[in-house]
């Protein structure tokens, strides 16, 4: 199994000083935290900022990346038994990946936080590339046939019609995981011999606990920008950008391990190993916390989601 948080391919990072957040805060100087943006509390007071941002995850925009096309041709080999994946902008779909659980919802629907009509996200694809708020056509429908009703009638004053907002079908702050993801960790748990983390920080639950609930017996290799200090049960550390450190990998399997994801002979890999089955790659980081408290260890935290991926693969 493998779990993931990539980024990379050009796809816009949150916690920069030029990220996502940083831009929100200088667009919207009244929010109190630019993480309100996916706040479900805040998004339903004002939706706003959520699409103003929208556009730049929005599906057909990235292509996947070497790590990406790596999940894929591991489950063409039939070595793949889930990937659970953070991300939300469904490039694991473009690359080929079928085995997958969304953990915190997708891009590819969007439901109407009224009247819960659910559409494919193309059918407001227009109003997020012009940064505007998508209301629900079935709700005005509904709307202007009792506005019309009222008149014909001559109805006394109501309450006004609400009408919803098409919120895409990912997770926000304040929503719990969708059902799917606790029945398929459930049944995936038992099954798993290999646990593979990628590019993920591994601090939001219930995912961050993926790695607790497998037995010991099985085997849990890190691939990341930074060693989790505070998660201390992986075998295998590999440490930088995750395209890095899969091109070395197909690079010593070869044959179409190599063809698939595009490596050649001839890129050269720097790596060094500071510590037994810890090796680092460029981009990678090993800066033990001068505490051994999971709160220091915590503080430490790199922008992994600068590097491109974010997943938990299981196999």
């Amino acid at each position: 199994a493998m779990f993931e948080d990539l980024i990379g391919q050009g796809i816009p990072d949150f916690r920069s000083p030029d990220g996502i957040y940083a831009r929100l805060a200088l667009q919207f100087p009244d929010l109190s935290d630019p993480q309100a943006m996916f706040d479900i509390s805040f998004f339903e007071v004002d939706p706003r900022p959520f699409f103003k941002f929208a556009k730049e995850i929005f599906p057909g925009k990235y292509h996947p990346s070497v790590s990406h096309k790596f999940i894929s041709l591991l489950e063409k080999k039939g070595k793949l038994l889930r990937n659970y994946t953070q991300n939300i902008d469904t490039l694991e779909e473009a690359a080929g990946i079928s085995k997958i659980v969304y953990c915190h919802g997708s891009f590819s629907t969007a439901t109407c936080h009224q009247c819960k009509l659910q559409v494919p996200i193309d059918k407001i694809k227009d109003e997020i590339m012009k940064e505007e708020i998508p209301y629900c056509l079935q709700c005005l429908e509904a709307k202007d046939k009792k506005t019309k009703r009222k008149k014909d009638q001559e109805w006394e004053e109501e309450e006004e019609e609400v009408v919803g907002v098409m919120k895409p079908d990912i997770v926000f702050f304040g929503e719990g995981l969708p059902e799917s993801f606790h029945r398929q960790l459930r049944e995936d748990k038992t099954k798993a011999d290999l646990l593979i983390v990628m590019g993920s920080s591994l601090k939001v639950r219930p995912v961050s606990l993926i790695p607790d609930t497998l037995p010991s017996s099985v085997p849990q290799i890190l691939i990341n920008r930074e060693p989790l200090q505070y998660i201390q049960g992986f075998d295998v550390r590999l440490l930088g950008y995750s395209d890095t450190v899969v091109t070395e990998l197909c690079k010593r399997l070869g044959g179409d391990w190599q063809d698939y994801v595009g490596v050649t002979d001839s890129e050269a890999t720097s790596i060094s190993s500071p510590k037994e089955r810890v090796h680092l790659f460029d981009g990678g980081l090993w800066n033990v916390p001068s505490s051994s408290s999971e709160e220091e260890a915590g503080k430490t935290k790199i922008d992994e989601e600068k590097e491109g991926i974010g997943r938990i693969m299981l196999g």
